[in-house]
């Protein structure tokens, strides 16, 4: 290389910030707009692209980090994100690890008060054919619908108060054909 002019525009090109332009999610690649440049098609760094994989692809407009080995953009990668104006980070807690969606639902760990919590516009699905285990309380409020059996193991069974597990007893009840009352 005998170009000054070369030397220094390579030496540009080693790290650029930018901004996403265009993202190819079949391919898991990305065009960056840094100044007056477009780059090709590169790839965007992700936390885990092996055995274990993490996919949560870029989105237009989003700032982020062009870095260029050799100042060569052809060979270049993408690592997104900066915090910016129009996309500021979703807590200002550093007791939270926080994840925000565009629909609004918000996953985080408060590990400071530890605790989780998910609030979301629409549902939750688990699948998981070998079962689920809850260990601790769970207090449940709006309606219950199930399929399956249901056994229950220690404790009480209460309805509005009222004992309805395997103790409870029905008084001033007679043999016949009559229907027992409430239970007490």
């Amino acid at each position: 290389m005998n170009n000054a002019a070369e030397l220094l525009r390579l030496i540009e090109n080693v790290i650029r910030l930018g901004s996403v332009a265009q993202v190819d999610h079949k391919s898991a690649r990305v065009r960056i707009k840094s100044g007056e440049l477009l780059t090709a098609w590169v790839p965007w760094i992700t936390a885990r692209a092996g055995a274990t994989r993490d996919w949560s692809p870029p989105t237009v407009g989003e700032q982020c980090v062009l870095f260029s080995p050799g100042g060569d953009t052809a060979n270049a990668f993408a690592m997104a994100s900066l915090f910016q104006l129009s996309a500021p980070p979703p807590s200002h807690d550093p007791g939270v690890i926080s994840r925000l969606f565009p629909d609004g639902g918000l996953i985080e760990y408060d590990h400071a008060r530890q605790v989780v919590r998910i609030n979301l516009p629409g549902s939750i699905e688990i699948h998981a054919p070998g079962g689920t285990q809850w260990h601790g309380n769970i207090a449940h409020t709006g309606n219950l619908t199930r399929k399956g059996s249901d056994t229950q193991t220690g404790g009480t069974k209460t309805h509005n108060g009222k004992n309805v597990g395997s103790d409870h007893t029905h008084g001033g009840i007679q043999p016949g054909p009559g229907n027992t009352g409430a239970p007490n």
